[in-house]
Protein backbone atom coordinates (compact mmCIF):
# COMPACT_ATOMS: atom_id res chain seq x y z
CA UNK A 1 0.00 0.00 0.00
CA UNK A 2 1.47 3.31 -1.25
CA UNK A 3 -0.24 5.97 0.82
CA UNK A 4 -1.56 9.63 -1.51
CA UNK A 5 0.55 12.20 -0.39
CA UNK A 6 -1.82 14.71 -1.22
CA UNK A 7 -4.07 13.22 1.70
CA UNK A 8 -1.95 13.62 4.65
CA UNK A 9 -3.20 15.82 6.70
CA UNK A 10 -2.01 18.84 8.35
CA UNK A 11 -2.36 18.04 12.64
CA UNK A 12 -0.31 14.97 14.01
CA UNK A 13 -2.96 13.75 16.12
CA UNK A 14 -5.61 13.26 13.37
CA UNK A 15 -2.77 11.63 11.42
CA UNK A 16 -2.15 9.28 13.66
CA UNK A 17 -5.90 8.22 14.49
CA UNK A 18 -6.58 7.92 10.44
CA UNK A 19 -3.12 5.78 10.19
CA UNK A 20 -3.79 3.82 13.48
CA UNK A 21 -7.23 2.93 11.69
CA UNK A 22 -5.72 2.49 8.15
CA UNK A 23 -3.50 -0.26 9.53
CA UNK A 24 -5.97 -2.20 11.01
CA UNK A 25 -7.76 -2.25 7.93
CA UNK A 26 -4.76 -2.87 5.78
CA UNK A 27 -4.14 -5.95 7.98
CA UNK A 28 -7.42 -7.46 7.55
CA UNK A 29 -7.29 -6.99 3.80
CA UNK A 30 -3.61 -9.00 3.28
CA UNK A 31 -1.73 -5.82 3.05
CA UNK A 32 2.01 -6.66 3.95
CA UNK A 33 3.75 -3.60 3.50
CA UNK A 34 3.07 0.61 4.03
CA UNK A 35 5.04 3.55 1.99
CA UNK A 36 4.51 6.69 3.31
CA UNK A 37 6.02 9.58 1.95
CA UNK A 38 5.80 12.29 4.22
CA UNK A 39 6.79 16.34 2.75
CA UNK A 40 9.46 18.69 4.32
CA UNK A 41 6.32 21.08 4.84
CA UNK A 42 4.68 18.22 6.80
CA UNK A 43 7.49 17.08 8.90
CA UNK A 44 4.99 17.24 12.18
CA UNK A 45 3.57 14.22 10.95
CA UNK A 46 6.81 11.93 11.29
CA UNK A 47 6.42 10.94 15.38
CA UNK A 48 3.03 9.99 14.84
CA UNK A 49 4.18 7.56 11.67
CA UNK A 50 7.34 6.50 14.05
CA UNK A 51 5.12 5.82 17.14
CA UNK A 52 3.11 3.77 15.33
CA UNK A 53 5.61 0.94 13.89
CA UNK A 54 7.00 3.06 10.28
CA UNK A 55 10.70 3.16 10.42
CA UNK A 56 13.08 5.47 7.88
CA UNK A 57 13.67 4.37 4.50
CA UNK A 58 15.45 7.21 3.05
CA UNK A 59 15.22 11.09 2.53
CA UNK A 60 15.95 13.54 -0.02
CA UNK A 61 15.80 17.32 0.54
CA UNK A 62 11.98 17.27 -0.19
CA UNK A 63 11.22 14.28 1.73
CA UNK A 64 10.96 11.51 3.73
CA UNK A 65 10.23 7.87 3.21
CA UNK A 66 8.96 5.32 5.63
CA UNK A 67 7.91 1.86 5.44
CA UNK A 68 5.83 -0.66 7.61
CA UNK A 69 5.62 -4.30 7.48
CA UNK A 70 2.68 -5.69 8.52
CA UNK A 71 3.63 -9.01 8.09
CA UNK A 72 7.42 -9.62 9.13
CA UNK A 73 10.14 -10.54 7.04
CA UNK A 74 8.06 -9.18 4.22
CA UNK A 75 10.96 -7.64 1.28
CA UNK A 76 11.80 -4.05 1.81
CA UNK A 77 13.57 -2.89 -1.45
CA UNK A 78 16.39 -1.38 -0.71
CA UNK A 79 17.33 2.25 -1.43
CA UNK A 80 20.25 3.56 -4.00
CA UNK A 81 23.51 1.65 -2.50
CA UNK A 82 25.86 3.52 -5.00
CA UNK A 83 27.15 6.73 -5.74
CA UNK A 84 27.95 7.29 -9.88
CA UNK A 85 30.45 9.32 -11.58
CA UNK A 86 32.70 9.41 -14.37
CA UNK A 87 36.27 11.00 -15.64
CA UNK A 88 37.18 11.67 -18.89
CA UNK A 89 40.35 11.00 -20.88
CA UNK A 90 40.77 13.76 -23.49
CA UNK A 91 43.34 13.55 -25.75
CA UNK A 92 44.62 15.85 -28.32
CA UNK A 93 45.83 14.28 -31.75
CA UNK A 94 49.05 15.54 -30.80
CA UNK A 95 49.22 13.21 -27.94
CA UNK A 96 48.68 15.84 -25.30
CA UNK A 97 46.46 15.01 -22.09
CA UNK A 98 43.90 16.94 -20.48
CA UNK A 99 45.01 16.98 -16.26
CA UNK A 100 44.04 18.53 -13.12
CA UNK A 101 44.96 18.94 -10.23
CA UNK A 102 42.39 19.69 -7.29
CA UNK A 103 42.30 23.16 -4.74
CA UNK A 104 41.11 20.20 -1.87
CA UNK A 105 43.80 17.35 -2.27
CA UNK A 106 42.73 15.30 0.91
CA UNK A 107 45.50 12.84 2.16
CA UNK A 108 47.08 12.00 -1.41
CA UNK A 109 48.60 15.89 -1.61
CA UNK A 110 49.47 17.49 -5.09
CA UNK A 111 48.72 14.76 -7.99
CA UNK A 112 47.38 15.17 -11.42
CA UNK A 113 44.26 13.50 -11.86
CA UNK A 114 41.32 13.56 -14.97
CA UNK A 115 38.41 16.15 -14.82
CA UNK A 116 35.84 14.31 -13.52
CA UNK A 117 32.86 13.95 -10.93
CA UNK A 118 29.47 12.88 -10.14
CA UNK A 119 26.33 12.43 -12.33
CA UNK A 120 23.28 14.25 -11.51
CA UNK A 121 19.97 12.86 -11.10
CA UNK A 122 18.53 11.69 -14.36
CA UNK A 123 21.92 12.45 -16.51
CA UNK A 124 23.41 9.89 -18.67
CA UNK A 125 27.36 8.91 -18.47
CA UNK A 126 28.15 10.42 -21.95
CA UNK A 127 26.47 13.67 -20.77
CA UNK A 128 28.00 13.63 -17.42
CA UNK A 129 31.37 13.37 -18.26
CA UNK A 130 31.21 15.76 -20.97
CA UNK A 131 29.90 18.66 -18.43
CA UNK A 132 32.21 17.80 -15.90
CA UNK A 133 35.02 18.40 -17.83
CA UNK A 134 33.70 21.34 -19.21
CA UNK A 135 32.57 22.81 -15.96
CA UNK A 136 36.57 22.39 -14.86
CA UNK A 137 38.41 23.05 -18.00
CA UNK A 138 36.50 25.08 -20.05
CA UNK A 139 37.21 22.35 -22.84
CA UNK A 140 34.52 21.27 -24.63
CA UNK A 141 34.55 17.85 -26.22
CA UNK A 142 33.07 14.87 -28.22
CA UNK A 143 32.20 11.48 -26.40
CA UNK A 144 33.89 8.71 -28.15
CA UNK A 145 33.54 5.25 -25.78
CA UNK A 146 33.46 3.87 -22.38
CA UNK A 147 36.80 2.89 -21.36
CA UNK A 148 36.63 1.08 -18.09
CA UNK A 149 34.97 1.52 -14.07
CA UNK A 150 36.06 1.20 -10.80
CA UNK A 151 33.60 0.22 -8.29
CA UNK A 152 34.79 0.63 -4.24
CA UNK A 153 32.90 0.08 -1.36
CA UNK A 154 33.09 2.10 1.60
CA UNK A 155 32.85 5.22 0.13
CA UNK A 156 30.83 8.41 1.48
CA UNK A 157 27.95 8.28 4.34
CA UNK A 158 29.13 3.81 3.81
CA UNK A 159 27.72 3.99 0.48
CA UNK A 160 29.94 2.11 -2.59
CA UNK A 161 31.42 3.75 -5.67
CA UNK A 162 30.94 3.06 -9.33
CA UNK A 163 33.41 5.44 -11.27
CA UNK A 164 33.28 5.29 -15.17
CA UNK A 165 36.58 6.41 -17.19
CA UNK A 166 35.56 7.69 -20.88
CA UNK A 167 37.46 8.76 -23.89
CA UNK A 168 36.69 11.92 -25.13
CA UNK A 169 37.36 13.72 -28.10
CA UNK A 170 38.41 18.23 -27.43
CA UNK A 171 36.52 20.12 -29.67
CA UNK A 172 38.15 23.26 -28.24
CA UNK A 173 41.76 23.64 -26.46
CA UNK A 174 41.54 27.08 -24.25
CA UNK A 175 41.81 26.10 -20.77
CA UNK A 176 39.32 28.17 -18.59
CA UNK A 177 40.16 25.98 -15.30
CA UNK A 178 37.33 26.33 -12.31
CA UNK A 179 39.68 28.37 -9.54
CA UNK A 180 36.90 27.18 -7.09
CA UNK A 181 37.79 23.76 -7.64
CA UNK A 182 40.91 22.99 -9.53
CA UNK A 183 44.52 24.52 -8.37
CA UNK A 184 46.06 23.63 -11.83
CA UNK A 185 45.03 23.13 -15.38
CA UNK A 186 46.88 21.85 -18.26
CA UNK A 187 47.51 19.81 -21.44
CA UNK A 188 50.12 17.44 -20.81
CA UNK A 189 52.07 15.22 -22.91
CA UNK A 190 50.68 12.12 -22.41
CA UNK A 191 54.24 9.55 -22.24
CA UNK A 192 54.81 12.60 -19.60
CA UNK A 193 51.87 11.81 -17.88
CA UNK A 194 52.27 8.04 -17.30
CA UNK A 195 55.74 8.55 -15.70
CA UNK A 196 55.15 11.61 -13.86
CA UNK A 197 55.48 10.98 -9.58
CA UNK A 198 52.43 12.95 -8.95
CA UNK A 199 50.43 10.15 -11.03
CA UNK A 200 48.54 7.78 -8.82
CA UNK A 201 49.16 4.23 -10.46
CA UNK A 202 45.21 4.02 -10.79
CA UNK A 203 45.21 6.82 -13.33
CA UNK A 204 48.55 5.60 -14.83
CA UNK A 205 46.22 2.85 -15.85
CA UNK A 206 43.02 4.00 -16.72
CA UNK A 207 44.81 6.05 -19.07
CA UNK A 208 46.88 3.71 -20.49
CA UNK A 209 43.70 1.74 -21.23
CA UNK A 210 42.43 4.39 -22.84
CA UNK A 211 44.91 5.10 -25.64
CA UNK A 212 45.69 1.68 -26.08
CA UNK A 213 42.10 0.00 -26.54
CA UNK A 214 38.84 1.25 -28.47
CA UNK A 215 36.82 0.80 -25.48
CA UNK A 216 32.82 0.57 -25.49
CA UNK A 217 31.20 2.58 -28.15
CA UNK A 218 27.25 3.80 -27.35
CA UNK A 219 24.99 1.91 -29.03
CA UNK A 220 21.21 1.22 -29.39
CA UNK A 221 18.94 -2.04 -29.80
CA UNK A 222 15.55 -1.43 -31.81
CA UNK A 223 13.15 -1.84 -28.74
CA UNK A 224 15.13 -1.07 -25.70
CA UNK A 225 13.88 1.79 -24.09
CA UNK A 226 14.26 5.63 -25.56
CA UNK A 227 17.51 7.50 -26.02
CA UNK A 228 16.33 9.83 -23.02
CA UNK A 229 16.08 7.84 -20.28
CA UNK A 230 17.99 4.88 -21.40
CA UNK A 231 22.11 4.24 -22.01
CA UNK A 232 23.68 0.96 -23.67
CA UNK A 233 27.22 0.47 -24.30
CA UNK A 234 28.39 -2.66 -26.56
CA UNK A 235 31.80 -3.49 -27.66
Amino acid sequence: MVVDTESLPDDPIEFRNILSDSLDRWRSEGIRLVWISIPIGKSTLVPSAVSLGFVYHHADERQLELTYSIESGTHVPPFATHYVGAGGVVVRDDGYILVVSERHRGSWGRHYKLPGGALDAQEHISDAVRREVKEETGIDTEFESLVCFRHWHGYRHGKSDIYFVCRLKPTSFEITADSSEIDECLWMPVQEYLSHPDVHPFNRRIVQAAISTPGIRPASIEGYGKPETHELFIP
